[in-house]
């Protein structure tokens, strides 16, 4: 089952979208930096077509966010972002990167 929430994003292109993109990520991230949020990101819509599988497309997205957060997570979450319910389909620790 999908989400049919209405939606302004073009398929064609290579953004992410909340609505449209197969996978969402989050960074867990360390405590030590204080009372900060979890930044949550959505896969490209690109990379949803290219790949077929789930774990392709998260190895993309993590080789492309971890320089951002310079290694201050512990744990990296990834969902399927298009089943009812948002199920946890997998998670990286901070080893695995």
């Amino acid at each position: 089952m999908t989400s049919n929430k209405p939606c302004n994003c073009s398929n064609k292109t290579r953004t992410a979208c909340g609505n449209c993109s197969r996978l969402r990520m989050v960074f867990l991230m360390s405590y030590t930096l204080g009372n900060i949020q979890n930044p949550v990101y959505y896969s490209f819509q690109a990379e949803d077509r290219k790949f077929n599988d789930e774990r392709q497309v998260a190895t993309q997205m993590l080789g492309r966010l971890v320089k951002l957060h310079r290694g201050h997570f512990f744990k990296i979450a990834v969902y399927d972002n298009q089943t009812a319910g948002k199920p946890k389909l997998f998670e990286f620790t901070k080893e695995d990167v």
